[in-house]
């Protein structure tokens, strides 16, 4: 593609985002109505409209006479969140989630089934919970996948536990759905989905920190992800310090991070404590599990605050199973991350839980669907 028609395509791509966006928040509209409210040519808008209608973001409502003096009546245009659906796979090395939702995330079928690393068990998997869901496959339009490891949009180049390399799943998918299959990294996916069901919907420049067992790490800037040169943006389980270096700690492929060897579940547990017990027996002033509660602050608060200074997002998110249990330390952490840096930063903790990488493994499918 030369540089001339990339531009146009860029431009449509805007356009089109801007002409749904527009029927989701002021339908019933007609597409002269959008023609000018966004100023734009109707032809333009016509042609987007008809590729939304064909891709089932968009539907007709009937046709609506004028409210003030005469003149034909225009097809009224809306957005039905029940007109099409999606899927999201969230796998990990314990777990397969599957969760359907509809365009705006509502959630109609959920299921956890033990995991799997056979491509045709995960297949079969997901062909069973549609049938189970008794939704119509012809209205469903995509398929996300999160995978622990690095991926682009079809490929798996690595999961490490799963034993994936140079896996292309969105071709080895293609034959059994009727719909297309993405891939993301499961922190990613657990990321978006944090924004997309945002109770402030307007957060598009985000930080989402996962912590469970090991730690990564999602950057959204501008609504998209960051994926880096070669898809590994976001891998904090090798964030080092001067005081590591002195201690000769050292990052090794392979081996857990230096980072991730502070900041983790698995780190956490160390204490001969899971982490939720190690943070009740903080608020309760146990002395025994002061010292462990205030370094893993102290490290998080460090590497968050110069996170800010690196990023400037409107929030920074704290996912994770270990989150689950971090709301009695949260306030600690925004006062020392205000401490050490100048720039102000709304810190909270992750909202949807374990359901997290499944729904936004749903809105990176949506996303991928709408710009393509």
């Amino acid at each position: 593609m030369n540089n001339s028609a990339a531009h146009l395509d860029l431009i449509k791509k805007i356009n089109r985002s801007l002409i749904l966006e527009k029927i989701k928040t002021e339908q019933p509209i007609s597409r002269a109505q959008i023609a000018k409210k966004l100023s734009l040519s109707k032809s333009t808008v016509s042609t987007i409209v008809d590729e939304l209608l064909n891709r089932k973001f968009v539907i007709e409502l009937g046709e609506q006479s004028p409210v003030k003096g005469g003149g034909r009546p225009a097809l009224m245009l809306g957005f039905n969140p029940k007109s099409a659906f999606g899927i999201g796979v969230d796998i990990d090395r314990a777990n397969i989630l599957i969760i359907i939702t509809d365009l705006v995330g509502n959630i109609v079928f959920r299921k956890k089934v033990p995991s799997t690393n056979h491509v045709m068990e995960i297949i079969n998997i997901i062909k069973e919970c549609i049938k189970e869901s008794k939704i119509p496959e012809e209205k469903i339009i995509g398929m996300g996948i999160g995978v622990p490891g690095r991926t682009d949009n079809e490929t798996v180049f690595r999961a490490k536990a799963l034993n994936w390399t140079n896996l292309h799943i969105g071709e080895m998918f293609k034959p059994y759905f009727s719909f297309p299959t993405f891939t993301n990294n499961d922190v990613n996916c657990a990321g978006l989905g944090e924004m997309w069901l945002d109770p402030e919907p307007s957060t598009k420049n985000l930080f989402f920190i996962e912590i469970g067992h090991s730690i990564g790490s999602a950057i959204i800037s501008n609504g998209n992800l960051v994926y880096g040169y070669n898809y590994q943006a976001g891998e904090i389980a090798y964030q080092i310090s001067t005081s590591d270096i002195k201690n000769k700690k050292f990052n090794m492929l392979g081996q857990p991070g230096v980072f991730e060897s502070k900041i983790s579940g698995t780190a956490l547990e160390k204490s001969g404590y899971s982490p939720e017990i190690l943070f009740k027996k903080y608020s309760q002033g146990e002395k025994e599990v002061i010292q462990t509660i205030e370094s893993f602050v102290t490290e998080l608060s460090v590497f968050i605050a110069n996170a800010i200074n690196l990023l400037n997002p409107e929030k920074v998110i704290i996912g994770g199973y270990v989150s689950e249990s971090m709301d009695v330390v949260l306030n600690e952490i925004q006062e020392m991350v205000m401490n050490l840096t100048p720039i102000k930063t709304k810190i909270q903790l992750a909202s949807l839980g374990a359901n997290a990488g499944s729904l936004g493994a749903i809105a990176f499918m949506f996303n991928q669907v709408e710009s393509n």
